[in-house]
């Protein structure tokens, strides 16, 4: 049976049938792998914000400990985006709404942008203090925080 073009334009399809996951064991790995991720993200990110901010438990460079906590408010957002996933596997549908749908779409991109440029200033500021030993006073808290608003700016565009 040959059908017609018109036939197979009236063929109803969602989300779910066209990309969804349809064997249940494949869809458990990956709840039971977006499930570590989150907890072990939001458990090492706090650790580590908590242990630098309020406990000043790092005793390295200021400028190196503030780049560390902005890469882990970045790895955050990037947990953020895995619960939006996560939710998205449980429910089997994306019951999140057009807001968050666009927002799950640009937050990865946003993050690991903004996470890239992060590590590489981590490095660069690293390399300049080792090679630069007399220098290194003059990166202080705060041209830490400049050059990471500049990168979370930059990497919105």
């Amino acid at each position: 049976l040959k059908t017609s073009l018109t036939d197979r334009m009236n063929v109803s399809f969602t989300n779910y049938t066209e990309y969804g996951t349809h064997n249940q064991a494949v869809r458990y790995c990956w709840i039971s792998y977006f499930l570590f991720t989150i907890l072990s993200s939001f458990i090492g990110d706090s650790i580590i914000l908590l242990a630098s901010i309020r406990y000043n438990a790092f005793k390295l460079h200021k400028a190196i400990v503030t780049i560390m906590q902005h890469i882990a408010v970045c790895d955050l957002l990037n947990s953020i985006n895995s619960v939006l996933f996560l939710l998205t596997l449980i429910s089997e549908r994306n019951n999140l709404g057009s807001l968050l749908c666009s927002v799950s779409g640009y937050l990865p991109y946003f993050s690991y942008s903004a996470s890239f440029y992060l590590t590489a200033a981590l490095t660069s500021i690293k390399l300049h203090t080792v090679q630069y030993p007399m220098h290194a006073h003059l990166w202080t808290k705060s041209k830490a925080h400049i050059v990471c608003a500049t990168i979370w700016i930059c990497s919105l565009a």
